[in-house]
C-alpha cells in the first residue's frame, strides 16, 4: 500500500519543493544544525549630544556638504548631457543611414533605367536597323559599284581655290564699275 506522499515523491522527483518536504531529518547521516535562538533587540537608546559645535565647524560642514552637492549635480548634468549626445548621434546616424539606403535605391533604379535605355539605343543604332529604316522609310537603295566616284583631294582644293579667286575678281570688277558710275553721276 502506498500513501500519497510516496506517489508525489515519485511523480515530482525533479521538483525541489517536494524533495524538501519529503526530506527526513532523522534518516540523514548528519543531523541538521540547530538554529541559534534569536536575541531580542535591545531598546534603542537616545543619547544626547553633549558636545556643541562651533560656528566655524558648522560653516565648514555646510561648505563641505554644499561642495559635495554641487559635485553630484555637476556629474549628473554631465552624465545627462553625454546621454543626450549619444541619443542625438544615434538618431543622426539612423537618419543618415536611411538617406543612404534611399539614395542607393535611387542609384540602382537609375542604373537599371540606364541599362534599359542603352539597350534601346543599341537596337535603334544598329547597322541593320539603319539599313532597314533607309530602305523602308526613305526609299533608298544600297550603293552599286558603278555609283562610286573617287576624287583627288589636291585637284579638288585647286579647283575650289580657282573658283574663289574668280568670284573675288568679279566682285572687285563690280565694285570698280559701281565706283565709276557713282563718279559719273556726281
Amino acid at each position: 500500500m502506498t500513501n500519497t506522499n510516496d506517489f508525489r515523491r515519485y511523480a515530482y522527483q525533479y521538483d525541489t519543493t517536494y524533495l524538501i518536504n519529503s526530506f527526513d531529518v532523522s534518516s540523514a547521516q548528519a543531523a541538521a544544525p540547530k538554529l541559534r535562538p534569536q536575541e531580542k533587540p535591545d531598546k534603542l537608546k537616545v543619547r544626547e549630544n553633549k558636545k556643541l559645535k562651533s560656528r566655524s565647524e558648522l560653516k565648514k560642514e555646510q561648505k563641505a556638504s554644499f561642495s559635495k552637492t554641487v559635485r553630484i549635480i555637476s556629474v549628473a548634468v554631465i552624465c545627462l548631457g553625454m546621454i543626450c549626445l549619444v541619443l542625438h548621434s544615434m538618431a543622426l546616424k539612423n537618419e543618415l543611414t536611411r538617406e543612404i539606403s534611399t539614395k542607393q535605391t535611387e542609384i540602382a533604379n537609375a542604373q537599371s533605367e540606364y541599362i534599359s535605355l542603352q539597350s534601346q539605343l543599341n537596337s535603334l543604332v544598329s547597322i541593320s536597323a539603319i539599313d532597314k529604316n533607309a530602305v523602308e522609310k526613305l526609299g533608298m537603295t544600297k550603293i552599286k559599284s558603278n555609283q562610286i566616284q573617287y576624287m583627288n583631294v589636291e585637284e579638288y582644293k585647286a579647283a575650289r581655290k580657282k573658283a574663289a579667286e574668280k568670284k573675288k575678281a568679279e566682285a572687285e570688277k563690280k565694285a570698280a564699275e559701281a565706283a565709276a558710275k557713282a563718279k559719273s553721276n556726281k
